[in-house]
């Protein structure tokens, strides 16, 4: 017997829309991206000292070589963080400044389709058509199409039915399915 559907009806608030947008970032940035970014701090970070141990330097040399490890810190180190803030300010501003473009949204997921619904629209949508799926902490992100990206915040449901859609995503979508972490 087919489990019964999970609807999951909310309204986004400007902190689910700045959550969505982080995540869909850290969704964007590759694996490789970051590794090259930790590399690329490394080397700054070990060229600095080294230049600073093995080069006569006058003060200004000196300063250089400072902010050549400072930026290997930042690069290699707080990332992540900077440009989770930064994204977190501009969808924060966005929403502030753009808030009577948010409307209600209820999604349905069922064993063959998800449907998103709105005052405007109702859309049903097969898992197979779907270009993938993404997971964070806080939401999921469905996208429709390359750049086209329905989210739902975790928020507006309980942790069974946040499993239950975990289960159903990675079942229906496979490798085509993202968990944060799980590249």
């Amino acid at each position: 017997m087919p489990e019964s559907p999970i609807s999951v009806s909310c309204l986004t608030t400007k902190f689910d829309y700045a959550d969505f947008k982080i995540a869909a970032a850290k969704a964007a940035t590759k694996k490789s991206e970051k590794i090259i970014l930790k590399i690329t701090g490394t080397v700054l970070i070990l060229t600095a000292f080294l230049l600073r141990a093995f080069v006569y330097g006058n003060f200004y040399q000196n300063f250089i070589y400072a902010a050549m490890a400072a930026v290997g810190v930042i690069i290699g180190c707080f990332y992540d963080m900077i440009v989770s803030y930064a994204v977190r300010r501009h969808a924060l501003n966005y929403y502030t400044a753009n808030s009577e473009k948010f409307i209600a949204q209820t999604t349905e997921f069922s064993e063959e389709t998800i449907t998103f619904q709105t005052e405007r629209y109702t859309a049903a949508i097969p898992y197979g058509m779907l270009y993938k799926a993404y997971e964070d902490a806080k939401v999921f992100i469905i996208y429709t199409g390359i750049n086209e990206m329905k989210f739902i915040p975790k928020r507006a449901m309980n942790e069974s039915e946040c499993t239950r859609i975990h289960n159903i995503l990675d079942t229906k979508l496979q490798e085509k399915y993202q968990q944060e972490g799980a590249r």
